[in-house]
């Protein structure tokens, strides 16, 4: 049964498909973002993805870039997608490009090397499998015998002036066997 792990707060989540959600709190001048991740996924043969961690970016002070990078354990997201192993998926994942408040937004950017995954039996964070993949394009894996262990990093990008608030933004993850 997949959790959501929500500033401190475990909850059960017993469904399918899951959205992800950036969740954060006021702190002048600083912004502290968290990403909460969700994803539909087909159900066809029974996989599951469960969120290992959310992306945190910590606190965000105004024209300063933060980055965070997917080898940065308790700071990178984490996603666990398990189901029958040996048999080939694809994971797509649908990015934002700003979050937002109330009329006010600041840039998120995902580049080409942010993501990596393991399918092994002892997902290695710091030297997985398959390194520098571009989570903008889909990925294709096979499933291993405990399931596939993806890690995505970004940057988010205040402006200069950048209002404190409560901003938001969503990330789609979509997996689906091939049948291959």
């Amino acid at each position: 049964m997949p959790t959501e792990n929500i500033i401190g707060h475990t909850r059960k989540r017993d469904y399918r498909s899951q959205r992800l959600r950036l969740i954060k709190r006021r702190f002048l001048p600083a912004i502290w973002l968290a990403l909460i991740v969700m994803a539909p996924c087909s159900s066809a043969f029974g996989q599951n993805i469960t969120v290992n961690n959310n992306l945190v970016f910590g606190n965000i002070f105004p024209g300063i870039p933060k980055t965070v990078s997917k080898r940065i354990a308790g700071a990178a997201a984490e996603f666990l997608i398990s189901g029958t192993a040996g048999l080939e998926l694809t994971i797509d994942l649908t990015l934002p490009t700003f979050m937002n408040d109330v009329g006010n937004n600041m840039q998120l950017v995902f580049t080409e090397t942010d993501a990596a995954l393991d399918s092994s039996a002892t997902p290695d964070q710091y030297n997985p499998s398959l390194d520098n993949i571009d989570p903008w394009h889909t990925i294709t894996y096979r499933l291993g015998s405990n399931g596939i262990t993806l890690w995505l990093g970004g940057m988010a990008i205040p402006k200069l002036n950048q209002v404190a608030g409560s901003y938001s933004a969503v990330i789609v993850m979509t997996v689906v066997y091939t049948g291959n």
